[in-house]
């Protein structure tokens, strides 16, 4: 019997979701690895797709992107915009998978169960904001950098502004699947003239995964409203 059937996580729209295909055993073989690469890319594909939270850290780590292709900043500067960014991530997922095991076990009001939430979110919301004040201490002591690629930082607002407004507008109100190709597209056209001007590859490939990212959650990870059998 496949174990998929022996769990109920009391959401009727989850049956919707697209399973993932491979269920990862100790030892079974060739397959074992790319199993797991497909379930963990499942889980950050969820979140995305189903957690406020987690839509709001893509926006601003698209955001962060564009300041690194806009500004040559030095090796240590960049290594920490990219380090503070995964660990936001990190710290969502892992909220997120908490939650879930609590919504889980927990049927009842618990204040133990409050706790570990509000504890997790917490800890969330402590390192979204330390990530602000790394990026906003970087920019206030190389300001100069700003002040001498002001053409850049020109082109990032002119395109990146729009571009993070559409991608808004397709993770938080566009649901029909057909309308997300077309935001794709104006996302990628969009984003296009920062990638021929990008003073990092890097950050340039960050934001297109971010932009394709939030492409795949939106059309094969968002939960369908379940049909009415009645």
């Amino acid at each position: 019997m496949s174990p998929a059937r022996n769990v109920d996580l009391g959401d009727p729209e989850l049956d919707t979701i697209p399973p993932v295909q491979t269920v990862v055993v100790a030892g079974a073989g060739r397959g074992g690895v790319a199993a797991s690469f497909r379930v963990a890319i499942a889980g950050v594909l969820r979140t995305v797709a189903t957690q406020r939270n987690m839509k709001i850290h893509v926006l601003s780590g698209l955001m962060v992107m564009m300041v690194g292709m806009a500004l040559p900043l030095d090796l240590s500067t960049r290594v920490a915009l990219l380090f503070a960014v995964a660990i936001v991530f990190f710290a969502e997922i892992l909220n997120t998978a908490l939650e879930a095991l609590i919504d889980l076990f927990v049927k009842d009001f618990h204040r133990l169960a409050m706790l570990a939430k509000d504890a997790a979110a917490g800890g969330v919301l402590v390192m979204a904001v330390t990530t602000v004040f790394v990026l906003a201490e970087i920019l206030w002591m190389r300001w100069d950098l700003v002040e001498t690629n002001v053409g850049a930082v020109l082109r990032s607002v002119i395109f990146g502004v729009p571009l993070v407004i559409v991608e808004a507008v397709g993770l938080f109100w566009v649901r029909r699947r057909r309308l997300q190709v077309p935001r794709l597209l104006v996302s990628v056209g969009l984003l296009v003239p920062l990638l021929l001007h990008t003073k990092d590859p890097l950050f340039a490939g960050v934001a297109l995964l971010f932009v394709g990212m939030a492409f795949v959650a939106r059309v094969f990870y968002t939960p369908r409203a379940a049909p009415n059998l009645s």
